[in-house]
């Protein structure tokens, strides 16, 4: 196995990983995709039963990723992008309404992920629990990747990467799959910082929902020359590592390019807690912006096994709502000074069919005003479903993709208290 590139040790005061680029790297599974694309069928399906005890060795040694290595080189370039390109540059028009409301797909930053690469497989979606069916050999997994190396389903041949080994084929596939490793996209975090931040002196943002840190990374890229803090609320312990990784990126290794002084503290606690709590105290009707994409409900576990998770404390959606929702939105109304901003990333899920309006009605209940709306672009997976079947549907420069909304709510000026209390 290699070294990973990381951050001096004498900078990051973490302990260095030693991993490859990617699971089973040069083992005797790591063969050319075409060597299994050409296996009989029932040598393809021991293939297939072989990969995945050695995926489960992996998770036993706690090595198992779907994300590839990113190297240092390759990280900050994406990140000097980040920081330097306009926040608006990934603004575009659609081609429908001609409104410039889309925030749109190839923005720069997406590379930080490759610190979250341990934690984002075991993420219990909408489209399964992966790490579940790893362990169980479960046949819709088998049938899937049995498919996928069978060269008679043409339907997959998308999916196939020929100058890439069968292993890395396996990854990405079920990437995709399962819907893993979805992300925030920084630049679009830098680009709401950017508009709804002060121009002038310091700022503060609190993200309740902090995830795998795209909103912090963001944030940190801010074209502003005051001090900005940044303060993410997550009950998952796991990804500190992540956010420690990414402000160090900032602080350290970016430090003489910065705008401003830059800051971030993220707490380890369900955000309806913590939002009593004292260090919430000090920042209720001080903060410019409050900016989040929660869990779908439970479209989106990030950790099955940790019961602080909103989705496992809250079993059914009315109990979500009522415990977990409606206390993120007033307890963002609270954070935010006269005229601060809530933008909320969120869409609606086949268990949480109303997501979106009760965004809205939520908003409306303690007092918010409308004021924006956005369209997330992200890629229609290939294969998975028909252009018409797509709900939110947006076209950009004659391409379409799937769009989730995102909402933009201001404090109203005045003093107004809120209607509803938590």
């Amino acid at each position: 196995m290699r070294k990973s590139q990381t951050d001096s040790n004498k900078t990051n005061h973490c302990p260095i990983h030693i991993w490859e680029d990617y699971p089973l790297q040069g083992t005797a599974l790591d063969v050319p995709l075409a060597i299994v694309l050409a296996l009989p069928q029932e040598q393809r399906t021991k293939y297939i039963h072989d990969l995945l005890e050695a995926f489960q060795t992996e998770i036993a040694n706690d090595r198992m990723t779907l994300k590839k290595r990113v190297t240092f080189k390759r990280e900050m370039r994406d990140l000097r992008k980040l920081l330097h390109e306009p926040a608006d540059k990934f603004l575009y028009t659609d081609d429908q309404t001609f409104k410039r409301d889309i925030l749109a797909k190839g923005a720069p930053g997406s590379t930080h992920v490759y610190w979250s690469r341990l934690q984002m497989w075991k993420t219990k979606t909408k489209c399964g629990d992966l790490a579940n069916e790893i362990a169980h050999k479960a046949p819709r997994l088998v049938a899937s990747l049995e498919r996928l190396f069978n060269p008679n389903y043409i339907s997959k041949e998308q999916f196939r990467y020929p100058k890439k080994s069968a292993v890395v084929n396996a990854i990405d596939y079920l990437e995709t799959d399962r819907s893993l490793g979805i992300a925030f996209p920084p630049f679009h975090a830098k680009f709401f910082a950017d508009r709804y931040l002060p121009l002038q002196g310091d700022g503060i943002v609190v993200d309740p929902c902090a995830g795998w840190g795209g909103r912090l990374l963001g944030t940190l890229c801010v074209h502003r020359t005051g001090h900005v803090r940044y303060y993410g609320v997550d009950p998952e312990r796991n990804n500190q590592e992540t956010y420690d990784g990414l402000v160090r990126r900032i602080n350290i290794w970016l430090e003489k390019e910065l705008y401003g002084k830059r800051s971030a503290r993220v707490f380890c606690a369900p955000f309806e807690d913590w939002i009593r709590s004292k260090s919430a105290a000090r920042l209720l009707g001080r903060t410019d912006l409050v900016i989040t994409s929660p869990p779908y409900f439970s479209a989106e576990n990030y950790n099955p096994a940790n019961n602080k998770q909103s989705a496992n404390r809250y079993r059914t959606y009315a109990d979500w709502r009522e415990r977990f929702y409606r206390p993120l939105v007033q307890g963002a109304y609270d954070l935010l000074k006269p005229g601060g901003v809530f933008v909320l990333n969120i869409a609606n899920v086949a268990k949480a069919p109303t997501l979106e309006d009760d965004a809205r009605s939520l908003a409306h209940d303690v007092g918010f005003e409308n004021s924006g709306f956005f369209k997330l672009a992200m890629s229609i997976v290939p294969g998975t479903r028909t252009s018409q079947s797509v709900r939110h549907a947006v076209f950009v420069n004659g391409k379409q993709y799937k769009y989730e909304p995102v909402f933009v709510f201001r404090r109203p000026s005045s003093s107004a208290k809120p209607r509803m209390t938590s």
